[in-house]
């Protein structure tokens, strides 16, 4: 049987390096035991990164993703620290740094992601427990990826769409998702001249994470969220935002930073 013609090879040979655009690279992803933290995690490897998977609790689950990215061909390791706690953040760097020697890409991704009732009914108790992981958690992962990443490396905020526009239930968990995307677009200042990029990924509701990590719905949000979709009735899904991510950390988007990039399928949040 005749070979593929010279143009087909050549076509062949550019989608398989494509999909190893990130070798010799090293990615760190925080939360990447589930959800979308473990899809952003399985791109990267799959792309040919090597990837720590940061975990707070889960282990089975980061164990999985590690499992995941090594079939696909890269290395991995799980590394736990509370993202909460920045001692535990800077222990987290310092793994990573000890076992492969450097990092090219932060992926700012661990958060609660719970709606939080309405505002009267916050306790000081719930306020620090949602601050702690997603704003101070956030500020704490950005700054040591800003000190640890390579320069010409990348950086990404994993933030929500509830940030967009105020919804009465949400203010809890909304408001502790705008200080992130506020810093990234700060650092991205801070740090471009080391060729450093920093962006933020707005992702909507997400079937397969957080809120929506089951198919059980008891306030009936699904239906609602899955017809706000222009471009379907669906929603969104962990896949969407990798695909964005990988957008970002590729060579397309040397020249893009300081960015927030809304991934809702045309819905307004």
């Amino acid at each position: 049987m005749a070979g593929p013609v010279p143009e087909m090879a050549a076509s062949e040979g550019t989608a398989r390096s494509a999909r190893r655009s990130l070798s010799g690279k090293v990615a760190l992803v925080t939360g990447a035991s589930r959800g979308i933290g473990e899809a952003i995690a399985i791109r990267l490897g799959s792309l040919g990164a090597d990837v720590v998977v940061n975990y707070s609790r889960d282990a089975a689950g980061a164990e999985r993703t590690v499992e995941a990215i090594q079939a696909a061909g890269s290395s991995a390791i799980t590394v736990q620290a509370d993202v909460s706690r920045p001692l535990e953040v800077r222990a987290l760097f310092d793994s990573a740094m000890t076992h492969f020697g450097g990092i090219d890409i932060v992926v700012a991704n661990a958060g609660i992601d719970e709606t939080g009732g309405p505002i009267l009914d916050v306790t000081e108790m719930d306020y620090d427990r949602m601050y702690g992981v997603n704003a101070k958690g956030a500020f704490f992962t950005l700054q040591h990826g800003a000190r640890t990443v390579n320069d010409g490396g990348a950086i990404l905020y994993i933030g929500s769409s509830s940030t967009i526009q105020p919804h009465a239930g949400f203010g809890l968990y909304g408001s502790s998702k705008l200080p992130g995307a506020y810093l990234a677009g700060a650092l991205a200042q801070e740090v471009g001249v080391r060729g450093i990029t920093v962006n933020t990924v707005i992702r909507t509701a997400t079937d397969g994470a957080g809120y929506f990590d089951s198919d059980d719905d008891p306030d009936s949000l699904r239906p609602l969220v899955q017809n706000g979709s222009p471009l379907g009735s669906r929603m969104g899904s962990v896949d969407d935002v990798a695909d964005a991510v990988e957008y970002f950390t590729s060579k397309l988007a040397r020249w893009v930073s300081g960015q927030q990039l809304l991934v809702s399928g045309g819905a307004s949040t």
